[in-house]
């Protein structure tokens, strides 16, 4: 049985955290094979005493917690966790649980096939219903520049679960340098220049999370993405990526 490692980087969660761990302690009861890294990534609410309280009671083996002062991005809390998995495949998904945890056996099953497995929402039917006109725009447009300035063929790359063999995250994820929210496409395009093989699996978001407000300003954020886009290019025609220029955060 193929050991699995699954990253959750987590940020300000407290109103949802006791929830995750609640869906993650069942979800793990019939797969002793799953172990579950939760990398706080310097919230400043009481995510990580909640976190800290409720796995010690637990006195749980498959569930490690991780965390540092300041609050430094989502890839980095990613990148974080990848140094300390140590399963055959190595996943990452959100700490509020958009995607549900079943998600996670598909992931394992594709593994068997391709190196790198991502979730992609365009392959779900009614997977943005309910979701606010501004979030369908900001995606669908990101996903469009991903695609013509990246020149990828995947139609979603910023789905918050992902899956790979384990030797290719520690290698992709040394290699890489964005540290916020476009960390997704910069390690896609690696994997996809390198030829890795990519595949990807249906995705639906829980009709709690698209009700939920966004950590992302739409606005700002989106003209960030933009430019982490054009980075990701100059820098693989640069050789940026190459293993002497491996970046440690």
């Amino acid at each position: 049985m193929r050991k699995v490692s699954v990253i959750l980087p987590v940020y300000n969660e407290a109103k949802c955290i006791e929830k995750t761990l609640k869906s993650i302690f069942r979800f793990a009861k019939n797969r002793p094979n799953f172990n579950f890294i939760f990398v706080n990534d310097g919230s400043t609410d009481k995510t990580k005493e909640i976190l800290s309280k409720k796995l010690e009671s637990a006195k749980t083996t498959n569930v490690k917690f991780i965390s540092y002062e300041f609050n430094k991005g989502k890839g980095y809390a990613v990148k974080t966790g990848v140094k300390y998995a140590d399963g055959d495949y190595i996943c990452y998904m959100d700490s509020d649980l958009a995607y549900s945890l079943e998600h996670l056996d598909i992931i394992v099953e594709k593994l068997e096939y391709f190196d790198i497995v991502i979730g992609c929402r365009n392959l779900a039917s009614s997977h943005i219903k309910g979701l606010s006109l501004m979030r369908k725009i900001a995606g669908k447009v990101f996903n469009l520049l991903s695609r013509i300035i990246l020149d990828l063929p995947f139609s979603d790359m910023q789905a918050g679960i992902k899956g790979f063999k384990k030797d290719v995250a520690k290698e992709l994820f040394k290699r890489q340098q964005i540290r916020g929210f476009s960390f997704d496409v910069e390690l896609i395009y690696v994997a996809y220049k390198e030829g890795y093989d990519i595949g990807e699996i249906p995705v639906r978001v829980s009709a709690q999370h698209l009700y939920k407000k966004s950590k992302v300003n739409l606005f700002e954020d989106s003209i960030k993405m933009f430019f982490n886009l054009l980075q990701i290019r100059y820098k693989y025609m640069k050789g940026r990526y190459e293993s002497k220029c491996f970046i440690k955060f």
